[in-house]
């Protein structure tokens, strides 16, 4: 028998190394056979048993997720076969926390290029190894990321399961036992804190490691996002421009950039920044939307509809992509026209097979690429049959959001049913409420119908919440919390509008936040996330209101979020 490798007794699999390669889990994630298969081979050289292996983005998923497989350590080539690369593969993971943070996981490419480096180090793999990777690097890199995940698994995991109280104390006990990953369990601290709303706590905290390690980016980072959730804005910018002007490649830094600049109302330069962070990392799915959000609200299609394009190119069947991406960018290319509008259709079209059948949101989306099609190419009998098939699939829906909604609002339009237009109008207006970028969207879908009805009806809508609102809003300033907490109850079982559901949930964290715990309402709460999750889940005060709802949880108190005002 020819000699291992690595040199191992192969009755002492594991001589010399800390790491018990035996007991781990592995997926390794390959499109090439040969590959594979060295790679199951050095595993199993080196201990392992219990080796899995996908061929594809696909084939990684369904184990990850669908299958909930749980793997101690994924080994990923960078570059897969369908299209999709394993930096996509990782994003997902990491936004859908399909596997612990203790999981580690090797990114492994033979393309040396700028771009794929670059893509996959942004999403910080806990090593990046270029092929050919000999055995002896293999097993050394391994050892090594195990040894850290090992050190910061307990933080790791109770961070995973929202108890970032007692994560921040065991990364406290952890260095005061004088841990060699003092910095790791430091950083582990930071964003505890951040996540249980303890922001002074957390730039104090962020501050103390800048003053012993000035240059370093993520403590700096910290800082400034903890001025940013302070609101201390001025502040936060100064800190995060000179960040990104002494590391260009930390992109991170640039996106909070951008969130300062949108949060201050300079939606042009949130736009440039992440137009920029897009040329540097065009895969990274979560700014195109970011672009869409900000170009939409000032009135760029032209830049919208790009975003969408990358979006949908470097996403396709990624589960980042959701239906109402579909829906938007379907309205942006019908109001585009023409034959590379038409064209952009078809093809959009045909990723949908990458998606769910069956379930009625995609059913909408598949529904509205057809009806904007059609309308590029003038056939009005397609259009009709479409717009026909997006009112049954509308219907399935438990709850359409407004990205929806307002795809169906343009289709009402374009077939002159302005009775369905008229309900779609009079919804969208309640819930945007107070939100003039959203009111100047619907405003501008219905420029061209009957204007002076529409008009009427957009000032009946604001009107019923503001009357709606009224009387809730009165009993709380007289000082009846509870009262009004009941009213706004009563009013959100009766009226599925935004507005009144966000301040229903508002008014009942306050009352929790001054009188402790109450199961009811509590229950009420989540009722009321879940559904506004569904309508308008990139709405701002939403965020907030998981982040207050967090914090009861956690049964703490102290820093109420920003904001959270009726």
């Amino acid at each position: 028998m020819a000699d291992s490798p690595f040199n191992f007794n192969p009755g002492a699999p594991n001589a010399g190394y800390g790491c018990p390669f035996d007991r781990l889990r592995y997926l390794v994630i390959e499109d090439s056979n040969t590959m594979r298969l060295w790679l199951r081979n050095a595993l199993a050289e080196m201990g392992g048993k219990r080796i899995d292996m996908a061929t594809s983005y696909g084939d990684a998923i369904n184990r990850i997720k669908n299958r909930g497989e749980v793997y101690d350590a994924v080994l990923c080539d960078y570059v897969l076969s369908d299209s999709r690369d394993g930096q996509q593969l990782l994003e997902e993971i990491r936004r859908t926390r399909a596997l612990p943070s203790s999981a580690i996981w090797l990114m492994i490419t033979g393309e040396n290029t700028y771009e794929q480096v670059f893509s996959a180090a942004e999403l910080a793999p806990d090593d990046y190894l270029l092929k050919p990777v000999s055995p002896k690097m293999l097993l050394d890199r391994l050892e090594k990321a195990w040894v850290r995940k090992q050190a910061l698994k307990p933080a790791m995991d109770l961070f995973d399961v929202g108890k970032y109280a007692e994560c921040i104390a065991v990364c406290q006990q952890a260095i005061q036992a004088d841990s060699s990953y003092k910095l790791d369990l430091q950083r582990q601290i930071g964003e505890a804190l951040l996540a249980l709303g303890h922001y002074q706590e957390a730039h104090a905290h962020y501050e103390s490691i800048v003053a012993e390690y000035p240059r370093l980016p993520w403590a700096r980072l910290g800082a400034a996002r903890a001025y940013f959730m302070l609101e201390r804005h001025d502040e936060a910018q100064e800190l995060l421009e000179q960040l990104a002007l002494e590391n260009p490649d930390f992109l991170h830094a640039q996106d909070w950039l951008a969130k300062v600049h949108e949060k201050k109302g300079d939606l042009e330069a949130a736009k440039q920044i992440l137009n920029e962070l897009i040329e540097k990392n065009p895969k990274a799915l979560h700014r195109h939307r970011e672009i869409v959000r900000a170009a939409v609200a000032t009135g760029d299609e032209s830049t919208a509809r790009k975003a969408y394009e990358l979006m949908h190119t470097h996403g396709r069947g990624s589960s980042f992509v959701q239906p109402a991406d579909f829906c938007t960018y379907a309205t942006l290319l019908l109001k585009q026209g023409g034959n590379e509008a038409g064209e952009k259709l078809a093809n959009l079209s045909r990723q949908m097979v990458d998606f769910h059948h069956g379930k009625p949101e995609f059913n909408f989306a598949g529904a509205m690429l057809k009806f904007a099609r059609a309308g590029v190419q003038k056939d009005a009998n397609a259009m009709k049959q479409a717009y026909k098939s997006m009112q049954v699939a509308m219907g399935d829906m438990l709850e359409a959001d407004n990205e929806q909604r307002i795809a169906m609002l343009q289709a009402a339009v374009e077939v002159g049913d302005e009775v369905t237009a008229a309900g779609l109008a009079r919804g969208l207006y309640a819930d945007f409420h107070g939100n003039s970028q959203m009111l100047n969207r619907v405003d501008t879908l219905l420029s061209g119908s009957a204007g002076a009805q529409f008009r009427q009806l957009k000032a009946e809508a604001l009107k019923e919440v503001e009357d709606l609102n009224r009387r809730a809003i009165n009993i709380a300033k007289a000082g009846k919390l509870r009262d009004a907490v009941d009213e706004f109850i009563r009013l959100a079982e009766h009226h599925p509008i935004l507005a009144i559901t966000l301040n229903a949930a508002v008014a009942i964290v306050k009352w929790m936040e001054e009188h402790g715990p109450d199961p009811y309402l509590a229950n009420k709460l989540e009722q009321y996330i879940q559904f506004m999750k569904r309508r308008d889940p990139a709405n701002p005060k939403l965020a907030m209101i998981i982040e207050a709802q967090s914090l009861l949880e956690c049964k703490t108190g102290r820093n109420k979020p920003a904001e959270l005002e009726i």
